[in-house]
């Protein structure tokens, strides 16, 4: 992977230099980008790749292939999805931060976080399988927006707070409702029931912003942290530091939960019990379920690791392509591309399933998912849908341009955050 030179060469990592950066303003950080396509990917795969393993009649190599996809992308990439969000909420408000337009970037980041909100509640339309992620992240991003004012000490002490406590309490209330999840996916029609929809989304969804909000802040430290390091020149030393501690946390995380799961287990607790994922929550309120890191329970261990990861995998990309350097090359900079147009690419991905989901009604019936034909899950399907993601970064690429979506956003919450009678923070 090719990458050339910014216009600020502090901390010059051991990449292949291929020439001057065209960019005359800060470089853009794009390792950023890339790991959200390794978010979006992930997420994809757990979606295409997961439901092989509860098929009929599926061959060994299936089974196999979902059980991979299920330990390297449950709860791992959604989690990194969040982190990136804090992280770009930071990069989409710096500017006006920094000319003292506070209002503003919190407008802005509001109105961004009710766009996206929006988009995910069209898409609860969509017959899919697929859990959209988009209004509990556009509402942790509206949440986060005017947070942005505070330091991050503060933030990390929310964030910390709301893990060790969000787990258990959220188990506690379902236990308590007699319930093991409220609400999926999210249309206008839930807001018929607004106090089910408002419990929801706090606690008993699959996306639960008391477990879900911590995440988005831990995007905003680690990106404030990476711009001070930027500034210093210590961009390195901060990617390997991020490296090592997201990797430590993330095997301190897992080592605990699989000591914790052999205890149970010689204790007689049900393996089925501990091994299956969660809707949200630990299906318990026992304290000791918290040491597990099952995915999609938002037990203090599965965050611990599921934030551990998302912390490497910045840490690593930041390594390999540092703040300093652009890619260079046409499938680098068409994986940058598709990097930077998240939303876009998720919705072809939920709006493809919702069109796989009708055509196997049609062909197969109501028992379609449990059998599974190639355009529902397997290698194929998930192959053609990143081929659809190459071509979208490839488009995006040579025309320069971001994806429409995106654009969108950007241009709606960026008219929202400007002053009154005077143009934006900028």
């Amino acid at each position: 992977m090719h990458t050339t030179a910014s216009p600020h060469p502090r901390s010059a990592p051991a990449a292949t230099v291929t020439g001057p950066s065209p960019s005359a303003g800060p470089a853009r950080l794009e390792a950023l980008d890339l790991a959200r396509l390794v978010a979006i990917v992930g997420m994809m795969t757990a979606h295409l790749l997961v439901p092989l393993g509860t098929s009929s009649g599926g061959s060994p190599w299936q089974n196999a292939a979902a059980r991979i996809a299920s330990v390297l992308t449950e709860g791992t990439s959604a989690a990194l999805f969040a982190v990136i969000g804090g992280c770009s909420l930071v990069l989409a408000s710096r500017k006006r931060l920094g000319v003292g337009d506070r209002a503003g970037a919190v407008r802005s980041g509001m109105v961004r976080g009710a766009l996206v909100l929006a988009i995910g509640l069209l898409l609860g339309f969509v017959p899919t399988w697929v859990v959209v992620v988009l209004v509990p992240f556009g509402l942790g991003m509206m949440i986060t927006a005017p947070l942005l004012l505070c330091s991050s000490r503060v933030l990390a002490a929310i964030a910390l707070v709301l893990t060790a406590v969000g787990g258990w309490l959220n188990a506690s209330v379902r236990s308590d409702l007699g319930i093991v999840q409220e609400i999926g996916n999210v249309t206008p029609l839930n807001v018929l029931e607004p106090a089910a929809l408002l419990r929801g989304l706090a606690l008993t969804g699959m996306y639960p912003l008391i477990t879900w909000l911590p995440y988005l802040l831990l995007g905003v430290i680690l990106m404030r942290s990476l711009l001070g390091a930027v500034e210093a020149g210590r961009a390195r030393r901060w990617s390997m530091t991020a490296l090592g501690t997201g990797a430590g946390a993330a095997v301190l995380a897992y080592a605990i939960s699989a000591a914790v799961k052999a205890w149970a287990l010689a204790h007689g607790e049900d393996k089925m019990l501990l091994d299956l994922q969660g809707f949200g929550a630990p299906l318990r309120g026992d304290l000791w379920m918290q040491a597990l890191a099952t995915p999609h329970t938002g037990s203090v261990a599965d965050m611990g690791a599921t934030a551990g990861v998302a912390v490497a995998v910045i840490g690593v990309l930041t390594l390999v392509i540092p703040p300093t350097r652009h890619l260079a090359g046409a499938l680098p900079r068409a994986l940058r591309a598709a990097g930077g147009a998240p939303l876009t690419i998720y919705t072809i991905h939920v709006l493809l399933t919702g069109v796989a989901m009708i055509a196997a009604l049609i062909v197969a019936g109501a028992g379609a998912f449990e059998s599974a034909p190639w355009f529902i899950a397997g290698a194929w399907i998930l192959l053609a849908h990143l081929a659809i993601v190459a071509l979208i970064g490839l488009v995006l690429s040579a025309r320069g341009s971001r994806g429409p979506l995106e654009a969108l956003v950007s241009r709606i919450a960026g008219r929202a955050g400007m002053r009154r009678g005077g143009r934006a923070g900028s």
